[in-house]
């Protein structure tokens, strides 16, 4: 987390990156404050700059607002999330039977993407400055292949969701408004350029402090990369790199700070148990980075709010609030008598239920091999599927609550919807204090670190490329490496399919895979909407195949004034 004590130096530089033509007479040489001039001088200079943008991605992932909005690259409005209304109806969040491109979230993602291949393009160009210090080729050339790897991650997802988008290779230093699209697949071979650099001098893992992206993290984005241009045989390489490499294994034996937790239950009456399993593991607080043991972490964002930059700070516990957005609000129910519930806060953190799971994450995904019981992602640990009456005034403390017993039967289904445990908090940091119970609770927030990249989807990666070579059982060990973590049945080389794919990415995945770009990638978005959207369902929806990509958004079109920036077709 020290990584993170150059953010705000970075902050001051950014204002300096237009150039201008002054006269030489009034030009100065910048003594006691920071400029471009004399803060990309060394090693340090740039170390500052690309923890910047490792703060803009936590950011512009996971903690930007106090929004649901927060977590629409996870499957929020696609196949896991939606947002309920009651125990039938759905808001609509993207409205796909006229998704434009007017749609906040494409403008949205359109510029952060740019802005992190902007703050790229800024480090990899000022380090052939002739006035760096640099003490070797090797200290340069590992400052940017890091920044040429963070430059493939956006201009991955810019393919997988756009199709061909403009190249943009050098810092921006004037206003340009003759951006031309590039073919996707002149995309994708730009990102594998800057990948097969990256994975010849990032660091390793274990050379890197929380947080920043190791060589690993390369090889496993290359992987993807590989796939999108049907080279298999190269991403299964890439992929092996990572599987192969002995700094990490999948975590099979329970491990972290709380093996040895104990809890009474999600009823909160009796004994305490022993409670976990090592999925459960995999997501609690300081289990989550490569230095704390975890060898299943290849690049995970951090927060730390006792540090200054580290997020999860303010008045109302900053702004990850996966818990928060993503639980459902049983804790807020009344019985049928009128009593309130009491917020009983170990395993559940106040949630607001700005997103409920769909059918697909419910129930449909876990209905497969008869492993419902079998299965430890699906266990009592990791989903909560049964609340509790927990004030003692209520005629029902201590029973299930049912539709029979319930205050508000209209909207019983919603609020008791399955909470996947993965966003929950075991110990709160109790900077609140619940006026019922008088236990103390986060307001939702979780003060962890999240996974971009975890070797399960490493698995699944290969899995997925194997499967496009015509090579079933291949594909079939790599996923059942996965599932035999999970004491989930094997599967055969005959039922390796999109399907099965997509079904275990959303199995072992849920909440960490950024779904949205997925399904682009696959081409599946349209299909996985048609079959398990509860809008589009409800709603009769037929949407069009234009829909696998996304609209360029109208705002950049009428921008680029001196050339026609061509829209996808459909919009």
């Amino acid at each position: 987390m020290n990584y993170y004590k150059y953010i705000f130096l970075f902050l001051i530089v950014l204002g300096g990156t237009i150039s201008c033509n002054l006269d030489e007479a009034l030009e100065e040489t910048p003594k006691d404050f920071l400029s471009p001039s004399n803060s990309f001088t060394d090693k340090s200079g740039f170390e500052s700059a690309l923890a910047h943008i490792y703060l803009t991605i936590r950011t512009n992932m996971y903690a930007n607002s106090d929004s649901r909005d927060n977590f629409d690259m996870l499957g929020l409005g696609l196949d896991l999330g939606s947002n309920q209304i009651d125990n039938t109806q759905h808001n609509e969040y993207f409205q796909w039977n006229v998704f434009n491109a007017d749609n906040s979230f494409v403008k949205k993602w359109w510029g952060r993407l740019y802005n992190w291949i902007f703050l790229a393009n800024v480090i990899i160009e000022r380090s052939e400055d002739i006035n760096v210090t640099w003490e070797s080729e090797e200290e340069k050339n590992a400052v940017v292949a890091e920044a040429r790897f963070i430059r493939a991650f956006a201009y991955h997802f810019l393919a997988n969701m756009w199709g061909g988008v403009p190249l943009v290779l050098d810092e921006t230093k004037s206003p340009k408004f003759d951006y031309s699209r590039a073919s996707q697949q002149a995309v994708y071979l730009q990102c594998k350029e800057d990948l097969e650099f990256a994975v010849q001098w990032m660091p390793t893992v274990e050379n890197l402090p929380g947080g920043r992206a190791p060589r690993a993290a390369a090889y496993h984005l290359l992987t993807e990369v590989n796939i999108s241009l049907e080279d298999y045989d190269g991403a299964i390489t890439a992929a092996t790199m990572v599987i192969d490499n002995p700094n990490f294994n999948l975590m099979t034996e329970r491990f972290g700070q709380l093996t040895d937790f104990q809890f009474n239950g999600y009823d909160y009456q009796g004994e305490n148990e022993t409670w976990g399993d090592v999925y459960w593991d995999l997501f609690r607080e300081n289990n989550m980075n490569w230095l704390e043991g975890n060898h299943e972490a290849i690049w995970n964002v951090e927060f730390d709010p006792t540090m200054v930059g580290g997020g999860n700070v303010g008045q109302w516990g900053g702004n990850f609030g996966l818990e928060r957005w993503w639980g459902v609000i049983w804790w807020n129910q009344k019985d049928k008598n009128g009593v309130s519930n009491w917020l009983m806060d170990i395993l559940s953190g106040r949630p607001v239920q700005g997103i409920t799971v769909t059918d697909y994450a419910d129930f449909i995904i876990w209905d497969y091999k008869d492993d419902w019981d079998q299965d430890i992602r699906n266990s009592k640990y990791n989903i909560q599927r049964t609340y509790y009456w927990t004030n003692p005034a209520s005629e029902f403390y201590g029973q299930p609550m049912t539709i029979d017993n319930t205050g508000d039967p209209d909207t019983f289904y919603k609020n008791t919807k399955p909470f996947y445990k993965k966003a929950a908090t075991a110990i709160h940091h109790n900077q609140f204090q619940d006026a019922s119970s008088g236990q103390g609770h986060d307001n939702g927030r979780i003060y962890k670190d999240w996974y971009i990249m975890r070797l399960a989807e490493t698995y699944l990666l290969r899995a997925e490329a194997y499967f496009l070579k015509g090579d079933g059982e291949n594909a079939a060990n790599d996923i059942n490496s996965v599932r035999n973590r999970a004491n989930a049945t094997a599967v055969t080389a005959g039922e390796v399919d999109w399907d099965l794919l997509l079904d275990e990415r959303a199995r072992e995945l849920y909440m960490e895979e950024f779904r949205f770009n997925t399904l682009l990638r696959t081409g599946k978005l349209v299909e996985q909407l048609m079959k398990y959207n509860p809008v589009v369902i409800q709603n009769g929806y037929n949407l069009g195949d234009h829909l696998n990509k996304l609209p360029i958004p109208s705002s950049e079109i009428e921008a680029n004034s001196e050339v026609t920036l061509e829209q996808n077709p459909g919009y």
